[in-house]
């Protein structure tokens, strides 16, 4: 199953520390003459790229959506040069790990079928690794074979945005159309990299080159949109991931497997370290929620608070948890309920809003000291919600039918009124005009909330400016519920009485500087052809 990738992976580094030890071959390199030979050979390397899986489970602090107990430099705009990027590292190892499959796999003694099988996952890895320096740092060298010492391309310098992502299209799409679909997959490959990771990948990269082009005004968004609702479309299609029933329980260890996840990090005790979904997010709180966040959630009539006469207000701890979307519920832990044994009590010198976590933790951590949840790095929420906003971006409208594929199959999950033209145009329980690409972004942020998307969405829409420099706020503060504390002493509010976990006064967005982070340092030094981005000079 899914758990012997991992011991795959594993098993290859030991035997490739083995043959260090005993000098067999270069310690840098592998050479052709003794690998490359066999199916085994590919599938020990195209093992080793599952290692370059990855997200950071801080990310959404990039964001005012989340807010940790010390500032962030991203969120706060305080972030500056550094001579190495971790990011940077790691892609460009893993692009030479898929670049070293690439070029043996056409020559070598193994069966068409092993060939298109690895070779596809390499250009899909190649895809993903590409994309994340894109969002990253915009265009970057394009590195498609490999190098040494001599290659001119180690100087070569930065592809354009068009190119670098001509290149993470292609890729993508010759792997979904070689890849097997997880239907077909044989039990001992559970696990790997499917035609519908590939489609999901190809729909999130094209969706973001596409409004990255539209709302930046960098050049013509219809080609990528088009390509993101198409492969969207012919994700949703082909039915391979449905949703699962209950959306409580998507980061649950006993529910690991389940059909909605598409890509993953895999994690097993005795075998990896520990998840990161467990302890450091539920009981430490290395994101906190925010007054941004609980906010959006809808009521149950489908209507923003702003809206809605079942809002009811903040008056309690918990007043603000009547009335609202069920994923509220499920996102944020709910003040009074049950918090390991006892009833939650914000304590602020965990959270510094005094919103808790839920998703995308697993609760299980309250229970146990090490939890080993896999990470999910894809589900089938985000390409249903990839669908939804690409056919609105693309024709400025979107019809009912589309609706219910996408986002209506995510309401009717949680028990949510279906979002509809007549909704949005006033026929609803207020009668109020609200604007459809407002609310299919905000069924976006909810869905996925916690998932590490926020910033990058905020990047994309231009709206990183407006967002970002705000003050972060936690929730309202009510004396009798917190009789220790001091207001001005050991908690600040701003004038309305929410907890004011940091201020607009230390918080900044220079555009267009922080729409892309800065080219390390040690790169430029060692390649004098790279360009810095804008700003960071």
């Amino acid at each position: 199953m899914r758990k012997q990738l991992i011991v795959s992976v594993v098993l290859a580094a030991m035997l490739s520390a083995c043959e260090s030890v005993l000098d067999k071959t270069p310690i840098d390199t592998i050479s052709s003459e003794n690998f490359w030979q066999t199916e085994e050979d590919f599938r020990f390397a195209a093992n080793d790229l599952y290692t370059y899986l990855s997200l950071d489970v801080t990310r959404p602090n990039w964001s005012v959506d989340y807010f940790q107990r010390g500032t962030n430099a991203v969120s706060s705009g305080t972030h500056v040069v550094s001579n190495t990027d971790p990011e940077w590292n790691s892609a460009y190892q893993g692009i030479r790990r898929a670049n070293e499959i690439l070029e043996f796999i056409e020559e070598a003694p193994i069966s068409q079928a092993a060939k298109d099988r690895y070779g596809a996952e390499a250009k899909f890895f190649r895809g993903y690794l590409y994309f994340n320096l894109l969002q990253r740092f915009g265009g970057v060298p394009a590195i498609l074979t490999l190098l040494d010492f001599e290659s001119k391309e180690l100087t070569s310098s930065r592809a354009s945005r068009e190119e670098t992502m001509a290149q993470i299209i292609a890729d993508l799409q010759d792997a979904a159309a070689l890849l097997p679909k997880k239907s077909e997959l044989p039990a001992e490959d559970a696990g790997r990299v499917t035609r519908g990771a590939a489609l999901g990948m190809l729909s999130r990269a094209a969706l973001f080159e596409g409004t990255m082009q539209k709302y930046h005004d960098l050049g013509n968004p219809v080609p990528y949109l088009e390509t993101a609702r198409s492969a969207a479309l012919d994700f949703i299609n082909e039915g391979e991931y449905p949703l699962i029933d209950d959306f409580s329980r998507i980061y649950s260890e006993d529910n690991e497997n389940h059909s909605e996840i598409v890509l993953v990090k895999w994690f097993k005790e005795n075998v990896t370290g520990t998840s990161p979904l467990g302890r450091g997010l539920i009981i430490d709180l290395q994101i906190a929620p925010t007054k941004y966040l609980a906010d959006a959630f809808l009521c149950t009539d489908g209507l923003p608070i702003e809206n809605s006469s079942l809002f009811q207000g903040y008056n309690t701890l918990d007043s603000e948890f009547e009335n609202r979307d069920p994923r509220m519920d499920h996102t944020l832990w709910r003040p009074g309920t049950d918090y390991g044994g006892t009833p939650l009590l914000p304590d602020f010198r965990i959270s510094s809003t005094g919103y808790y976590l839920k998703k995308p933790g697993d609760v299980k951590a309250l229970e146990v000291t090490f939890v080993y949840t896999d990470q999910i790095l894809m589900r089938s929420a985000e390409i249903l919600l990839n669908f939804a906003e690409a056919s609105y971006e693309l024709n400025g409208s979107i019809s009912d039918g589309d609706l219910d594929i996408s986002i209506n199959a995510l309401r009717q999950r949680v028990g949510m009124p279906p979002l509809t033209i007549a909704f949005v145009s006033g026929a609803n329980p207020a009668g109020v005009q609200l604007d459809m690409l407002e609310e299919i972004r905000r069924e976006r942020r909810i869905e996925l909330a916690g998932e590490g998307f926020r910033y990058y969405d905020l990047i994309r829409w231009k709206t990183a400016e407006a967002e970002l420099p705000r003050p972060v706020l936690g929730i309202k503060f009510h004396e009798s519920d917190f009789p220790g504390l001091v207001v001005g002493e050991d908690i600040i509010l701003n004038e309305d009485g929410f907890v004011l976990a940091q201020t607009a006064a230390s918080r900044s967005f220079e555009a267009p500087k922080h729409y892309l982070f800065p080219i390390p340092l040690g790169e430029i030094a060692l390649n004098g052809n790279l360009e810095q981005n804008p700003g960071w000079k």
